[in-house]
């Protein structure tokens, strides 16, 4: 048996039938006792009317009318009725059983009503005065349990078993209903599952499985599975779709470079063409490299080690370097913050991405200008600021900065040598540290990149 719904609607009729099987039960063993317990005081009114009637008709006409008496209620109940005097002498011409002539003694002695022991099933005595003033015996000899027979054809037949079936019909409608609340949000996982393995990655199942139920949290996080996983894709596709492009141009500059360089010519013309194969061949290793460094921040370098490290010390270190580069523009890099700031991370990748953001407002700044490098601490986080002065980025492009190979203008960006995958790099290491990059526009020029990270 395999399906998690036959199990489940069985195990359900299981134990209904289980707990209905050992009601009956108990009850018939409760009843064994003899008289039943809710019966004793049934049997006691029975005893004393039967008892006064059988001494009216022994006073009245002896101890035949009294045989009469007892054969007319044997006959008409399947009771059976014994007198005995205030001696324990019984009233009859019939013979006594030895247990009657024991219990009507007892009774005498005690004086109260006598209930059956082991061995004397459904028999009772009880002493009774009659209305001369005389005492006497009564022992009742009432019908005895019915069979476990007749406890079936009371279960299956007439009005009762009418119940039982229709109980029974109920419950197996309970129990079709909550196995199949708890199976059907599992098999439309399934089916999700299934189609999302079959390559529909657009599978969402959270609007089909309601409710506050550990199931509708599981379709909740199949649904954040599958769109992660659907973003991924999609951010890998359109990354092969962004590399092809951008390198079918470096790659169509060097088949004209090199063209140029067998052709036969002047000196100074192969010189330039092959100064602009090496050219062309730095800027696709430039690329391939960083291309590597994303790739590894995106599947997984937050498995590395992580280390505390000054964070003022390897700012001002970067700067330095960014400095130096700027001078070939006559720009200056500058940096302001306080001594020492230490965080927990991966120094390696944080100083990647920094120095990505900083080469990124050198290359864009005016000439003769000044990036701005800043640090400070607030409640709870770290602030960096990288201002440069150049003439910003349209408002509607200022989202997609970070996001690999976007361009603002595509002229100017290959002329400057960018690849557009620096602010990307950026972006994953500054999220790999919990923190968020953004970038917005100065009201007197330039661009503002702001990295919040904790602390």
């Amino acid at each position: 048996m395999r399906s998690l719904f036959v199990k489940i609607f069985l195990y359900f009729l299981l134990i209904i039938v289980l707990v209905t099987s050992a009601g009956v039960l108990l009850t018939y063993l409760r009843d064994q006792e003899f008289p039943p317990l809710s019966h004793q005081s049934f049997a006691k009114h029975a005893i004393a009317d039967y008892g006064h009637k059988a001494i009216d008709a022994f006073e009245g006409a002896g101890v035949d009318a009294v045989d009469r008496f007892a054969d007319q209620l044997m006959a008409d109940s399947g009771i059976r009725i014994i007198l005995f005097d205030a001696e324990g002498r019984p009233l009859t011409r019939k013979r006594v059983p030895r247990r009657m002539q024991h219990l009507s003694q007892r009774a005498l002695l005690s004086g109260e009503v006598i209930y059956p022991m082991m061995g004397e099933r459904n028999w009772l005595a009880s002493p009774i005065a009659g209305k001369s003033g005389s005492s006497y015996i009564v022992a009742l000899g009432l019908p005895g349990q019915p069979s476990t027979t007749h406890l079936y054809k009371g279960l299956t037949h007439g009005l009762l078993g009418w119940r039982l079936l229709i109980l029974l019909l109920v419950t197996a409608g309970v129990c079709f209903w909550l196995a199949r609340s708890i199976t059907s949000p599992i098999h439309r996982l399934r089916q999700a599952t299934q189609r999302f393995a079959g390559g529909d990655l657009s599978t969402r199942v959270g609007d089909q499985v309601r409710g506050k139920t550990e199931l509708a949290g599981l379709a909740g996080d199949f649904d954040d599975m599958a769109g992660k996983i659907e973003s991924l894709v999609d951010g890998q596709k359109r990354l092969l779709r962004d590399i092809s492009h951008e390198l079918r141009s470096p790659l169509a500059r060097l088949g004209v470079a090199l063209e140029l360089a067998r052709q036969k010519g002047s000196q100074e013309s192969r010189q330039k063409a092959l100064s602009r194969i090496e050219l062309e061949a730095g800027r696709m290793n430039e690329m391939i490299g960083q291309l590597l460094s994303l790739t590894r921040l995106e599947s997984g370098a937050n498995q590395l080690p992580r280390s505390e490290f000054d964070l003022g010390l390897l700012l001002d270190r970067l700067v330095q370097d960014a400095d130096f580069e700027a001078k070939n523009r006559n720009c200056r890099v500058l940096f302001n913050g306080p001594d020492s700031v230490v965080v927990s991370g991966y120094e390696e990748l944080l100083a990647r991405g920094l120095e990505n953001v900083i080469r990124n407002g050198v290359r864009y700044t005016g000439e003769s200008t000044q990036v701005v490098v800043e640090l400070r601490r607030e409640p709870g986080k770290i602030v960096i600021q990288i201002a440069d002065q150049g003439d910003g980025v349209p408002d509607e492009a200022l989202g997609k900065l970070f996001e690999p190979f976007y361009r603002v203008a595509d002229a100017r960006d290959r002329q400057s040598g960018g690849t557009g995958i620096g602010l990307a790099i950026a972006d994953q290491a500054v999220r790999l540290h919990g923190g968020s990059i953004r970038a917005s526009n100065r009201a007197a020029g330039g661009l503002v990149v702001e990295i919040t990270l904790p602390g």
